[in-house]
């Protein structure tokens, strides 16, 4: 009789970690690996500093992000945007307030896609925008 009443105890608790705990260690996993999508790297391969002014706009032309980063040379900054790149989202990267690159997203990208600017000491083409989808 112990023994069933035992195992009737070890079943429940068991079923107490399927229900309550599982879930939530799923639910903050989900959460904090949405903290790392959407990533912003911007490189400065050349040997002066620069300010890099990155937007996003939606399909009807609203901001959507708008940062600016001032890089020394050979410094790579990481950051976050909030939104998934999604088809119509505009892409506009300002170097140093005069050189521009823009591109427009033309299907809908996965959630970990990265957006890749980088500055290098070519005087021909000294920005490179990419986006990257793993």
């Amino acid at each position: 009789m112990q023994r069933r009443l035992l195992i009737i105890v070890v079943g429940i608790f068991f079923l107490l970690i399927l229900t309550v705990v599982l879930p939530y260690v799923i639910t903050y996993n989900s959460l904090h690996e949405k903290k790392e999508n959407h990533t912003l790297i911007i490189r400065n391969q050349d040997n002066t500093s620069h300010e890099v002014t990155v937007k996003l706009f939606d399909s009807n032309n609203s901001s959507i992000f708008n940062e600016s980063y001032v890089l020394d040379p050979e410094e790579k900054i990481k950051s976050q945007y909030p939104v998934r790149l999604i088809t119509g989202t505009y892409i506009e990267v300002t170097l140093d307030n005069n050189i521009i690159k823009a591109e427009t997203v033309y299907s809908n990208l996965s959630d970990t896609d990265i957006l890749y600017i980088n500055i290098n000491a070519r005087s021909d083409n000294p920005l490179d925008l990419s986006i990257v989808t793993p």
